[in-house]
């Protein structure tokens, strides 16, 4: 496909280029010819200028015949006027520039309409996140998991043209179950990529398994999501710039854990769904930019004379000492979804969402027309075909957003796994389900044998 696109570019460009050249010929691209402003008709002779003298009076007489209609006939024999046959090669040029237009938005379009069929195509999975009862991870673990995530699930810049870039999305679902109210974690995400994922996680949470309990092969939750009666969306109330971390979050307890109790407080069915899309890698530069632009600006609020504070404002300093922290981070775009049966559901569990806010804060947008769309979405965790600039988040937001609910969670009936993960030593004397017997030279699985040659015999 790249290639077909490249064919097309450069052939345009040559196309452009050649008739460009053939341009040169044409009348109102030429150099007119020098006509004659002397009405002489006699041959000129250089006359020598003597400086100081008078010039002689014009001699009263009749005037030579002016050769004007002469000139101007000898410009039209040689092409200076203009011709219906001269708009040949601007035509050509123009049906050559508009092909190669209209073969770029062929390609173009047939790109948007695979990449729109693999999207509503792509295969997603629904795995249980099953929590540990002794794990906390670090501030800086977690952003190098979210990192890790980023890198696993972003796909090269070919793949994404053609294909897209999938996503990955932590849902908290809260339902009814006949043993009462359940609340879970779960990550939506490929089957490919759901093993990856796990060892991502198992860096920062050593216990925690996805889809899991032990060392089986991970399995996705049966059933699918219906379509909800309400949704409710958020994005960054501010510019992308102002982060969503506070000073001294670190110590607080994890966001997660707030919108749990208030699921299960309701006591009603709702889901809430963090959707991260990775964005090309180009998308940092810009976040650069972007930072570089607002300190300037506040460099020069301070220098004209303008009643601001400047850098040298505390508010202004607090606000970039956040910003800071979200630099040089992998960047995504975030989809968080709230959907319930009631409204007032809706707004119980958007106000446990919203209770977290650092110099920026999550806005609830307005969807009076599109709000059918996006329930009809939900199911399938598909989102906006052109995302905002305010649903721009780094991974240490991502990382503080998504920290993993603690053991010291309480009122919240979730399932954790007790048996810690210590992987046996490989010279460890593991069992076999097949019968063996003493007789065999196999019946031992430990290699590392004092006597080797009894082991041959």
């Amino acid at each position: 496909m790249w290639t077909v696109i490249a064919a097309a570019v450069g052939a345009s460009v040559l196309f452009i280029s050649k008739e460009s050249s053939s341009l040169h010929g044409f009348s109102f691209f030429a150099k007119p010819y020098a006509t004659s402003t002397t009405h002489s008709t006699g041959p000129r002779t250089n006359r020598p200028v003597h400086r100081g003298t008078a010039r002689p009076p014009a001699q009263p007489g009749p005037q030579p015949a002016s050769t004007h209609d002469a000139t101007s006939e000898s410009n039209s024999k040689r092409g200076g006027g203009f011709h219906v046959g001269d708009l040949e090669p601007v035509l050509v040029a123009g049906l050559e520039v508009a092909g190669g237009l209209l073969l770029i938005a062929a390609i173009g379009a047939v790109l948007v309409a695979r990449r729109m069929r693999r999207r509503r195509r792509r295969e997603y999975q629904l795995y249980e996140v099953r929590l540990s009862s002794h794990d906390e991870a670090k501030p800086q673990d977690l952003e190098d998991m979210i990192e890790s995530i980023a890198n696993i699930i972003r796909v090269f810049p070919g793949e994404r043209a053609r294909s897209g870039q999938p996503h990955v999305a932590l849902e908290l679902i809260c339902g009814q179950s006949p043993q009462g109210v359940d609340w879970s974690l779960n990550i939506r995400c490929e089957p490919r990529s759901v093993r990856a994922l796990d060892g991502a996680i198992a860096s920062a949470y050593p216990d925690v398994r996805v889809g899991r309990h032990h060392s089986d092969t991970p399995s996705p939750r049966a059933g699918m999501l219906r379509v909800p009666r309400y949704v409710t969306r958020f994005r960054k109330e501010r510019s992308f710039v102002y982060s969503l971390i506070a000073d001294g979050d670190e110590l607080a307890s994890p966001p997660l854990e707030q919108i749990a109790r208030a699921q299960v407080g309701l006591g009603e069915p709702s889901i809430v769904r963090f959707q991260l899309t990775p964005t090309p890698s180009y998308f940092e530069e810009i976040a650069r930019r972007l930072y570089r632009r607002h300190e300037n600006k506040l460099v020069r609020a301070e220098r004209w004379g303008l009643p601001e504070g400047g850098l040298w404002s505390t508010f202004n300093r607090a606000e970039m000492r956040a910003a800071e922290r979200t630099q040089n981070r992998s960047l995504f775009w975030l989809e968080m979804v709230v959907a319930a049966d009631s409204m007032q559901a809706c707004k119980t569990v958007a106000a446990a969402v919203q209770s977290r806010r650092g110099e920026n804060r999550l806005h609830r947008r307005c969807m009076i027309v599109r709000e059918g769309l996006y329930r009809r979405r939900f199911p399938h965790a598909l989102g906006p075909l052109i995302p905002s600039m305010r649903s721009l988040v780094s991974a240490a937001e991502a990382a503080h957003l998504l920290a993993l609910p603690t053991a010291r969670m309480k009122g919240v009936p979730v399932r954790r796994m007790t048996l810690p993960r210590i992987p046996a030593p490989p010279d460890a004397m593991r069992g076999c389900r097949a019968r063996r017997t003493v007789r065999d030279p196999d019946w031992r699985i430990n290699t590392a044998s004092d006597e080797p040659t009894a082991a041959r015999s």
